[in-house]
């Protein structure tokens, strides 16, 4: 561990004058401070004693400090009083190899340099939390209700003259450029500025309180985490929305546990990985995905997880699997394929039509490389599941084996995985399925002779399907919107 703070002096130097002196009487005060190897000052030593200092003095200062461990402190500087016409201030005279040992300032009147910089650059509390990067070489963290800022570039001095207080108890934070979005129990805020002492701290006016630190995910155009309602979302704007409004009541989105939900993001998603138990005492598992756009949609997916990560790198999730110690990613590039299924939200219409046509746009080429690894894998398997067959271990005879071995009904074979190219579109009118659809991108007749007022989608397969039109003549569909 390396510690974010750099620990000042605790006393002051002592101070003695010596020398044959002649002319005005000066005043001076000295403190010290130290510095690590990567330039990182402390907060000065308390003020010397003060002195009266007459050209021809030399002024010692002694009873320095040991140097401190564990934080590389590699020099030492030292400032004395200097009055000009801004009035009298601590200015840098001498910096030198770290010790403790004494300091002979012999340094001419008008030989002093810059101002002391980190007067008030208090080190950081011992349970700052939740640190967040912003533009400009800020970092921003929280304790309690007290939102705090590092000073600019210099991540070890966090003044306590910037902090900026919430109503409740700070749960996490986000950055969107020069907006930080500050999540607490109670409300959401966005604080905007690029320096930290003209940071501005607004309210939302949306009572959307964070259920879960874990969840917040940073999507890059807006902060998106768990509340009470459903999945939240604050944008740099300072504006807030539910987004999960059209997708899940309170009480369903509550059977989710967003309380305990770990967030992260694929595809521009927003990936919400779910375990928990309702109140009738059934596990729900899993991940969500859900678009935190203008439309919004989600996906399901029956993984599992204890933990997840988002590489910006690769714009890959990783996850660590459920009941393993193994670490995957999701949606691999390189994976075989999984089934996936897909229904679309019941389409209610005024008056009952017939649809005559759908067009299924999707995915109709697959490279051969990928065509070949799934044959590969499905080869692999047969080959496996041959040799238990031939062990006469398949297992699955009922009361061939101990309870709970296998499931009631099942083997010990591994399932094949499903062919690469498959989709099945599925269209229903009025509950009633009318048409099934393995044919992508090219126009399709539907059966006429009835009209129905509710229709409705269904999809399955492995590959992706970009939009299904529906139209009551072909030409309704050459005159869809392409987007």
């Amino acid at each position: 561990d390396y510690v974010l703070a750099v620990t000042a002096p605790a006393t002051a130097p002592s101070v003695a004058l010596g020398g044959v002196v002649a002319g005005d009487v000066v005043s001076r005060v000295y403190v010290y401070t130290w510095v690590t190897e990567f330039d990182e000052e402390s907060e000065p030593s308390p003020a010397s004693d003060e002195l009266d200092w007459q050209p021809g003095n030399t002024v010692t200062l002694s009873d320095i400090e040991a140097v401190p461990g564990g934080r590389n402190i590699t020099k030492q500087r030292f400032y004395r009083t200097q009055t000009g016409y801004l009035g009298t201030y601590l200015y840098f005279i001498a910096e030198r190899a770290a010790s403790s040992s004494d300091f002979i300032d012999d340094v001419a009147p008008d030989a002093f340099a810059e101002p002391l910089p980190s007067a008030d650059w208090n080190p950081p509390p011992d349970d700052l939390e939740g640190l967040v990067n912003m533009p400009g070489g800020l970092m921003a963290a929280f304790v309690g209700k007290e939102l705090y800022f590092c000073e600019p570039w210099r991540p070890h001095a966090w003044p306590e003259k910037y902090i900026l207080t919430t109503d409740a108890a700070i749960v996490g934070l986000g950055a969107i450029g020069l907006t930080l979005v500050v999540l607490t129990e109670t409300d959401a805020y966005v604080v905007v500025g690029s320096d930290p002492s003209v940071m501005q701290m607004v309210k939302v006016e949306e009572n959307l309180p964070c259920t879960n630190a874990r969840g917040i995910v940073d999507l890059g155009f807006a902060i998106a985490y768990p509340s009470n309602d459903g999945l939240a979302a604050v944008r740099s704007d300072g504006s807030a929305s539910l987004v999960t409004r059209q997708l899940f009541n309170r009480d369903d989105w509550l059977k989710h546990g967003p309380s305990t939900m770990i967030g992260s993001q694929i595809g521009g998603l927003y990936a919400a990985f779910y375990n928990t138990v309702d109140e009738l005492g059934d596990r729900r598992a899993g991940l969500m995905q859900i678009s935190v756009g203008d439309a919004s949609f989600l996906l399901r997916s029956a993984t599992i997880a204890n933990a997840a990560y988002f590489d910006h790198r690769t714009s890959g999730l990783y996850f660590l699997e459920d009941e393993t110690s193994e670490i995957r990613r999701f949606d691999h590039p390189l994976g075989s394929r999984r089934q996936m299924s897909w229904t679309s939200k019941p389409f209610i219409l005024s008056n009952p039509t017939n649809f005559g046509a759908v067009l299924v746009e999707g995915e109709d080429n697959v490279e051969e490389e990928a065509i070949l690894r799934v044959e590969a894998e499905r080869e692999t398997v047969t080959a496996a599941n041959q040799v238990i067959i031939d062990d006469d271990g398949v297992g699955g005879t009922f009361g061939g084996g101990p309870v709970a071995d296998f499931t009631f009904a099942g083997d010990n074979l591994a399932e094949l995985p499903d062919p690469l190219v498959y989709a099945l579109v599925s269209v229903y009118a009025d509950g009633r399925a009318v048409r099934s659809i393995v044919r992508f991108n090219e126009a399709q007749r539907l059966p006429s002779g009835f009209k129905a007022k509710e229709w409705q989608v269904a999809i399955t397969g492995n590959v992706r399907i970009e939009r299904v039109t529906l139209g009551e003549t072909m030409e309704d569909l050459e005159q869809a919107p392409t987007t």
